[in-house]
């Protein structure tokens, strides 16, 4: 199960929900016996309870690594370079490393430690 949430898009957490209040809708019209009060909050509950659940249960099994890398460079708009511990260059996005680089608080061949969610990070610390 959760191999399956890791590897599922975001966009999915999305569509799914909306695919299923879509057939709730197409059944309440066409089943008119059914009560309404039912058919309008399965239709509510798809559209709002199950994305949140789906995207919870997405970011709960994507796992946050932490990596020990060499900061390289920094380009304008926010642009990083860094240098993990197998010699694989990488770059990232990211506004706060790449400002603490122009005022000065980073250099090139700095130690910094990178908390990865997929692949942005979502902290960092300076070793």
């Amino acid at each position: 199960m959760r191999d399956y949430f890791r590897r599922i898009s975001y966009f999915s957490t999305l569509a799914w929900p909306i695919a299923i209040a879509l057939v709730i809708a197409f059944l309440a019209v066409t089943h008119p016996h059914w009560p309404r009060a039912w058919c309008i909050a399965a239709f509510l509950a798809a559209l709002i309870v199950l994305p949140g659940v789906l995207l919870a249960l997405k970011l709960g099994s994507t796992p946050i690594v932490k990596e020990k890398v060499v900061f390289l460079w920094g380009r304008a708009p926010g642009i990083i370079a860094v240098r993990r511990e197998n010699g694989e260059e990488d770059r990232f996005y990211h506004r706060e490393i790449f400002v603490h680089f122009v005022e000065g608080k980073i250099k090139e061949g700095d130690l910094l430690s990178l908390h990865l969610l997929d692949k942005d990070i979502v902290g960092w610390e300076k070793l």
